[in-house]
């Protein structure tokens, strides 16, 4: 006598193939997720944009006092400035020295007390620092802060 071999039957196999299909699609887009980035915006009426977009609406100027160990900023403009990168230009480098943290609203401005003197700053009178502004925008979780290009930043000679 001959047994008879049967398989799966054909709903089964087909329930199990669509379910790795999705365990292994689910796996993918979480992998995925931390990679791409979430868009911060941010909005003043119009509708939220993506942050980036207000860098150049920026309106800011800045001076550097070195005997006062001094960086004061006025905002000239109509969108807040949350804070400021200050990063000393040298010979084909650009580095970071500091953060201001306070927010300036419109028309608002300050002077923050930096220790140009500081042995791994060292900043003197005649060089030239960039102070890059940081705002503020938000996604669809919590508010975050957006350090805008050196592009935007003004560019002072401490004096």
């Amino acid at each position: 006598m001959i047994k008879e071999r049967r398989g799966l039957s054909p709903i089964i196999a087909t329930v199990l193939l669509v379910s790795m299909a999705i365990v292994l699609s689910l796996i993918v887009f979480l992998w995925a997720k931390g990679f791409i980035a979430e868009k911060t915006q941010k909005d003043l009426g119009r509708g939220p944009e993506p942050i980036e977009n207000f860098c150049d609406k920026i309106d800011f100027s800045a001076d550097a006092v070195r005997d006062d160990d001094e960086v004061c900023i006025n905002n000239n403009g109509n969108i807040p400035i949350y804070g400021a990168e200050v990063r000393k230009i040298g010979l084909g480098s650009v580095k970071n020295v500091g953060v201001l943290d306070t927010t300036l609203t419109k028309g608002a401005g300050g002077c923050f007390n930096f220790d140009f003197s500081d042995s791994s700053i060292n900043i003197n009178s005649g060089d030239e620092i960039v102070v890059v502004p940081i705002i503020l925008g938000e996604n669809e979780e919590y508010k975050k802060s957006y350090t805008c290009d050196e592009d935007f930043g003004n560019i002072i000679k401490v004096i």
